[in-house]
C-alpha cells in the first residue's frame, strides 16, 4: 500500500493497519523532505569517509541520523503499528555506490531460536535519494512475515520468489515501514554511477519480553540521551537498554 504524499500521518487509518497486518509493508513516498534528506545525505558522507579511515564512529554521532531515530512522523506511525510502548533496537546507515553487492533473501526478525511472533518489531527503511533501478533494487515478500522461520534464504541468492515484489521507482526521501520478519532482499543492479543509493534503516520493537540487542547497547542509549535525540525526555523510553540481551545481532547492511 502506498500513503498519500501530500501529509505525513500522524495515525494510520483501519485499512491501512489491516494492509500492513496482511502483508507487512506500507510504503512513504517523500517521506523525508529534500533538505532533510540533503543534511542526513551530508551525515552519512561524514560516516563513510571515517569508515575510510578505518574509524568506526557511532551511527548516531551524527546528529542528524541520531534525530532521525526519534522523527516524529515515524513514532506516530511506530506507535500505530507497535503500541504506545516499544524501544529503538538500532540505526544502520550505508551508501551504496555503483557496483555494491546484493544481499539475499533475509528477515530481520531478532529472536533465537525462531519460535513464535508475538511481539512486534518493525524496520523502517528510508532511500535519501529514491529507488531508480540502479544500485540495488529492494525486493520483498507480501504476507511473508506471518511465517515463524530461519532469518537466511541465501540459497535462493536474490532470485524471484513467488509472490515477491519488487521496488525499484521510489521518489527520494521515500520510506518503507516494514514488519521485521518480512523476507525481503537486495537485488545489485548497474548504473548508479552519479546517484548513489543512500540508505538508512532504522528499527524498534515492543516491550514485553527481552530483545537481542547489540553488545554496546547500553552506550548507544547513554549517548542518545546525553545528545538529546529523547527530544527533551518525550520519547526517552526508546532508549531503555534494559529491554535487550546484550547478544550481537548479525549485520546484513
Amino acid at each position: 500500500m502506498v500513503l498519500s504524499v501530500a501529509e505525513k500521518p500522524v495515525s494510520l487509518s483501519n485499512d491501512q493497519l489491516s494492509f500492513f497486518n496482511t502483508d507487512g509493508y506500507l510504503v512513504m513516498p517523500r517521506f523525508l523532505t529534500p533538505g532533510h534528506c540533503k543534511e542526513l545525505k551530508t551525515a552519512l558522507d561524514n560516516l563513510m569517509a571515517a569508515r575510510q579511515k578505518q574509524e568506526k564512529p557511532l551511527v548516531i554521532s551524527e546528529k542528524a541520523i541520531g534525530d532521525l531515530v526519534s522523527h516524529e512522523a515515524t513514532m506516530n506511525i511506530a506507535e500505530a503499528l507497535l503500541g504506545q510502548d516499544f524501544v529503538f533496537h538500532h540505526i544502520h546507515a550505508d551508501r551504496h555506490d555503483a557496483g555494491r553487492k546484493g544481499v539475499h533473501w533475509h528477515h530481520d526478525y531478532e529472536q533465537n531460536p525462531q519460535l513464535d511472533r508475538k511481539f512486534g518489531m518493525i524496520h523502517v527503511f528510508y532511500y535519501l535519494n529514491g529507488l531508480n533501478g540502479e544500485v540495488g533494487d529492494l525486493l520483498a515478500v507480501p504476507g511473508t512475515h506471518k511465517i515463524v522461520s530461519q532469518r537466511s534464504l541465501a540459497v535462493f541468492g536474490d532470485h524471484d520468489l513467488p509472490g515477491c515484489i519488487v521496488f525499484n521507482n521510489l521518489p527520494p526521501g521515500s520510506a518503507v515501514f516494514v514488519h521485521s520478519a518480512l523476507f525481503h532482499a537486495r537485488r545489485a543492479k548497474p548504473g548508479g554511477e552519479n546517484n548513489s543509493r543512500y540508505f538508512i534503516d532504522a528499527s524498534y520493537c515492543q516491550k514485553g519480553i527481552l530483545w537481542p540487542g547489540y553488545s554496546n547497547h547500553k552506550k548507544i542509549s547513554e549517548y542518545a540521551l546525553s545528545a538529546g535525540y529523547d527530544q527533551s525526555g518525550k520519547y526517552a523510553h526508546l532508549f531503555d537498554h534494559t529491554q535487550f540481551l546484550g547478544q550481537e545481532s548479525e549485520k546484513l547492511y
